[in-house]
Protein backbone atom coordinates (compact mmCIF):
# COMPACT_ATOMS: atom_id res chain seq x y z
CA UNK A 1 0.00 0.00 0.00
CA UNK A 2 1.44 3.57 -0.98
CA UNK A 3 0.08 6.92 -0.39
CA UNK A 4 1.44 9.37 -3.63
CA UNK A 5 -0.38 13.16 -3.43
CA UNK A 6 -1.51 14.24 -7.04
CA UNK A 7 1.83 16.00 -8.20
CA UNK A 8 3.46 12.63 -7.52
CA UNK A 9 1.23 11.04 -9.78
CA UNK A 10 1.32 13.36 -12.53
CA UNK A 11 5.54 13.17 -12.58
CA UNK A 12 6.00 9.48 -11.85
CA UNK A 13 2.53 7.64 -13.31
CA UNK A 14 4.49 5.01 -15.05
CA UNK A 15 6.63 3.96 -11.46
CA UNK A 16 3.25 3.93 -9.47
CA UNK A 17 1.22 2.35 -12.18
CA UNK A 18 4.27 -0.55 -11.93
CA UNK A 19 3.53 -0.86 -7.93
CA UNK A 20 -0.27 -1.96 -9.22
CA UNK A 21 1.15 -4.10 -10.97
CA UNK A 22 2.87 -6.02 -8.25
CA UNK A 23 -0.49 -6.06 -6.47
CA UNK A 24 -0.21 -2.63 -4.48
CA UNK A 25 -2.55 -0.37 -4.07
CA UNK A 26 -2.10 3.18 -4.16
CA UNK A 27 -3.62 5.65 -3.05
CA UNK A 28 -3.54 9.23 -3.82
CA UNK A 29 -4.04 12.07 -1.83
CA UNK A 30 -5.09 15.70 -2.52
CA UNK A 31 -4.17 18.67 -0.02
CA UNK A 32 -3.04 15.99 2.24
CA UNK A 33 -6.56 13.84 1.99
CA UNK A 34 -7.14 10.95 0.40
CA UNK A 35 -8.92 10.97 -2.95
CA UNK A 36 -8.41 8.30 -4.83
CA UNK A 37 -7.10 4.25 -4.97
CA UNK A 38 -5.75 2.92 -8.17
CA UNK A 39 -5.00 -0.99 -8.13
CA UNK A 40 -4.73 -3.44 -11.42
CA UNK A 41 -7.60 -4.21 -12.72
CA UNK A 42 -7.53 -7.27 -15.46
CA UNK A 43 -9.45 -7.70 -18.53
CA UNK A 44 -11.61 -10.23 -16.91
CA UNK A 45 -12.50 -8.04 -14.23
CA UNK A 46 -13.63 -4.99 -15.95
CA UNK A 47 -16.76 -6.46 -17.32
CA UNK A 48 -17.86 -7.02 -13.66
CA UNK A 49 -16.59 -3.99 -12.21
CA UNK A 50 -18.82 -1.71 -14.41
CA UNK A 51 -21.25 -4.12 -14.04
CA UNK A 52 -21.41 -4.30 -10.30
CA UNK A 53 -21.43 -0.50 -10.04
CA UNK A 54 -23.67 0.60 -11.99
CA UNK A 55 -26.35 2.58 -11.11
CA UNK A 56 -29.33 0.66 -11.57
CA UNK A 57 -28.12 -2.65 -10.93
CA UNK A 58 -26.92 -0.58 -7.19
CA UNK A 59 -30.52 0.23 -7.27
CA UNK A 60 -32.32 -2.82 -7.45
CA UNK A 61 -29.65 -4.63 -5.21
CA UNK A 62 -30.58 -1.81 -2.94
CA UNK A 63 -34.09 -2.34 -2.92
CA UNK A 64 -33.61 -6.71 -3.43
CA UNK A 65 -32.08 -6.36 0.18
CA UNK A 66 -34.88 -4.37 1.75
CA UNK A 67 -36.95 -6.28 0.06
CA UNK A 68 -35.03 -9.62 2.00
CA UNK A 69 -35.59 -7.64 5.30
CA UNK A 70 -39.40 -8.41 5.23
CA UNK A 71 -38.61 -11.76 4.60
CA UNK A 72 -39.29 -11.81 0.61
CA UNK A 73 -36.59 -13.35 -1.62
CA UNK A 74 -34.59 -12.21 -5.04
CA UNK A 75 -32.97 -14.52 -7.06
CA UNK A 76 -29.68 -13.02 -8.03
CA UNK A 77 -29.69 -14.36 -11.42
CA UNK A 78 -32.71 -12.97 -12.25
CA UNK A 79 -31.75 -9.37 -10.90
CA UNK A 80 -29.20 -9.32 -12.99
CA UNK A 81 -30.52 -10.82 -16.16
CA UNK A 82 -33.19 -7.37 -15.59
CA UNK A 83 -30.20 -5.26 -15.64
CA UNK A 84 -28.38 -6.55 -18.62
CA UNK A 85 -31.74 -6.28 -20.51
CA UNK A 86 -32.25 -2.73 -19.44
CA UNK A 87 -28.73 -1.69 -19.81
CA UNK A 88 -27.85 -3.66 -22.80
CA UNK A 89 -24.88 -6.14 -22.79
CA UNK A 90 -21.52 -4.55 -21.41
Amino acid sequence: MAFVNVRELRLNTAKILQKTDKGEHVFITYRGKPRAVIRRITQDEIEDYIFLNHPKFKEKLKKAYKESLEGKTTDIDKLIAETEEEIGKI
